[in-house]
């Protein structure tokens, strides 16, 4: 093992920017728009313990293979996150980790060295595939960690929803599948992804597949069912349908990639994959194929010519790392360290914007400080082409000031946005395909996200800010000044006159003038005020609704007895005209909105998909300039900035679609 001293040098040299640990628990800056032209429109091994040491274990020694590809960390978009310092030997208690046996490896060897670092407790890692890690996690709840080498699925995060142990996904690594023959194998090198769907399913010899190959049963190994390496060869080479593989003769199955290996050792005519990892410690008895003639190399699984790469992820939750500091820290010095790591172990480092997003969840799951990401660096001068948004219309001012100041600084191309709703913006971006950026006052729903997939458009959330519903009267009205929700209640619901709330009020009847039910701002008043049923509400007299927020304020300013609710840019707007009321004796301001105490405050989004930022650079580059820069004028225009976390978090999202 190396020493200790290696590992901990670079945390000396940063110690200046590090915090202390709670685990416990570009362009240039944008000038002041003119007149910018922005149009509206309008296995079943036993469980490998790593034990309670009384002095720092020796790690395994790795066998040293006779041709390896030299992975290569690859580049940076962004600065590289730093987590706060994490000792070891401050933590003890268990850590128990199931899951994926290509994940097992570099978790086992993150394991040895947190120990011989000084954590003083036990770690227990068990190899029995992702699907049986996530079953364990999300299902049984007896795990800490889940190893997966492929994504969790929707049932999975339901299901540990459920169990109350929201799954935060910590990407690690990247694995190329390494589809693997003896040594003794002298005719095949290399596979076409058409050639393997043959020799693991539907060929009997060799030579059903190529003439000019033996005329001798194929052997096949190949992992389990519950193995995310088997999913991810079955995705890729069977269009997810395993029948074929799996009644093919010859073939054996295990979860354990060891067994597959001795049976692919035993004749020239087996064949099998695994990761990446364990052929490297086989090497210099396998032979490695070469895919669509493509090697298996840190660049190859990076850019994604080779075929069969995927990414590594490890998962906890936070409230698991509330109550068992120890993996906490230990996923910390997982995330800090698996980059010295990760290749000597056969593995390909993850990108550091993968890692970046790994360790901003540690930050948020732990509330541990953090620092604000910087994006790369756009000209907006760079990029013509068309933008098209709609969407929410307490989200429009602030969409429409960074489009005028994304045009002013050199776009050259159109940027429409329509004030429609949220829940039309979302109609538009995910069901009809027509937009390139959905603005939201609200979170996106269950079958909104749904038809975005179905639509080839998976919806990723950027958060941009915070608004405060403001509940306003008429600078004529002299007799509300504050409200409680009960009588929010009563006022859009139930009264109908003044007095019918207020004894000591006018004998007057409320006037309402309300959002549009498409609007975000509806639903998030009606959540908070009528338990989610609108029934009341819509059907009170002298109520008028509409999605343009300029309406309901003429509406309010009408007469003294009116009442309305929207966006509090739009209150901003009328702040000599209007009078906002404070809610349950809370004013709204920045502190109120951000520590929960104002009542009516809610986040703001954009929306868009990677696949639409590949296809429209202009699209990525407005949304990488909106992040980078709306907390300088968010404010300005009448909302309160987003914490940073969220900010990064947006940021992240970025940067992963990037």
């Amino acid at each position: 093992m190396a020493p200790n001293f290696r590992r901990l040098m670079p945390l000396f040299m940063l110690l200046a920017l590090l915090l202390p640990i709670l685990v416990a628990c570009g362009g240039a800056p944008a000038a002041t728009p003119t007149d910018a032209p922005v149009a509206q429109a309008t296995d079943a091994p036993a469980a490998t313990a790593v034990p309670e040491p009384t002095a720092a274990p020796e790690a395994t020694a790795e066998p040293e293979p006779t041709v390896a590809p030299e992975p290569t960390t690859p580049p940076a978009t962004g600065d590289v996150v730093q987590l706060p310092e994490v000792n070891p030997a401050d933590y003890s208690g268990d850590i128990i980790i199931a899951g994926s046996s290509t994940v097992f490896p570099l978790t086992e060897r993150m394991a040895e060295l947190f120990i011989e670092d000084g954590f003083t407790g036990q770690i227990t890692i068990d190899s029995i595939g992702s699907g049986a890690g996530y079953e364990r996690f999300c299902t049984a709840a007896e795990s800490d960690i889940a190893n997966a080498s492929r994504p969790i699925r929707d049932t999975e995060l339901a299901a540990c929803e459920t169990s109350g142990r929201p799954a935060l996904e910590f990407r690690v690594g990247t694995d190329a599948l390494a589809v693997v023959v003896s040594t003794e194998n002298d005719f095949i090198t290399n596979a076409t992804i058409e050639e393997l769907a043959e020799i693991f399913g539907t060929a009997t010899n060799w030579s059903d597949v190529n003439s000019s190959w033996p005329n001798e049963p194929i052997q096949r190994f190949i992992p389990g069912t519950d193995s995310g390496t088997f999913d991810y060869f079955v995705e890729e080479v069977f269009d997810e349908d395993p029948a074929v593989m799996l009644s093919a003769s010859n073939t054996q199955l295990s979860e354990d990639d060891n067994v597959l290996v001795q049976g692919i050792l035993g004749s020239p005519y087996a064949i099998g994959f695994f990761g990446y990892a364990y052929y490297e410690e086989n090497a210099s008895r396998l032979n490695i194929l070469d895919i669509e003639g493509v090697e298996p190399t840190a660049e190859s699984t990076e850019d994604g010519s080779y075929p069969l790469a995927r990414p590594l992820f490890i998962f906890s939750a936070a409230n698991i790392m509330a109550e068992k500091p120890q993996v906490a820290a230990f996923i910390n010095y997982y995330l800090t360290f698996v980059g010295d790591e990760v290749v000597d172990v056969g593995y390909f480092p993850a990108s550091v914007n993968a890692i970046n997003a790994a360790k901003n969840r540690w930050l948020q799951a732990t509330g541990g400080e953090v620092e604000p990401i910087a994006l790369p660096e756009v000209d907006p001068s760079a990029f013509s082409g068309d933008i098209i948004i709609a969407g929410s219309s307490t989200v429009f001012p602030l969409t429409e000031r960074m489009a005028e100041l994304f045009i002013e600084d050199g776009f050259t191309g159109q940027i429409t946005i329509d004030s429609i709703g949220s829940g039309a913006g979302y109609e538009r971006f995910c069901t009809a395909a027509e937009s390139d950026i959905a603005n939201a006052s609200r979170p996106i729903r269950d079958t909104e996200l749904a038809a975005c997939e179905t639509s080839g458009r998976p919806a990723l959330e950027f958060r941009v800010g915070t608004d405060a519903l403001a509940v306003v009267v008429s600078t004529e009205n002299d007799f509300i000044t504050n409200a409680t929700i009960e009588e929010l209640a009563e006022i859009f619901g139930t009264a109908t006159n003044w007095s019918d709330v207020n004894s000591s009020w006018p004998n007057e009847p409320i006037q309402r003038f309300i959002p549009g039910t498409d609007s975000g701002t509806f639903d998030y008043f009606v959540e908070e005020v009528f338990d989610e049923d609108p029934a009341v509400m819509l059907s009170a007299s002298n109520t008028q609704l509409s999605e343009d927020d300029n309406v309901l304020v003429q509406g309010i300013l009408g007469s003294p007895y009116a009442i309305g609710f929207f966006g509090y840019a739009y209150y901003e707007e009328n702040a000599s005209r209007l009078n906002i009321l404070d809610i349950e004796g809370v004013e709204p301001t920045a502190e109120s909105t951000e520590d929960g105490s104002y009542p009516l405050a809610r986040p703001l989004f954009i929306f868009s998909a990677a696949n639409i930022m590949a296809e429209k650079p202009q699209v990525a580059a407005f949304i990488n300039y909106y992040l980078t820069f709306v907390g300088d004028e968010v404010v300005d225009v009448g909302y309160f900035p987003a914490s940073v976390r969220a900010i990064n978090a947006a940021k992240t999202n970025w940067l992963e679609a990037n």
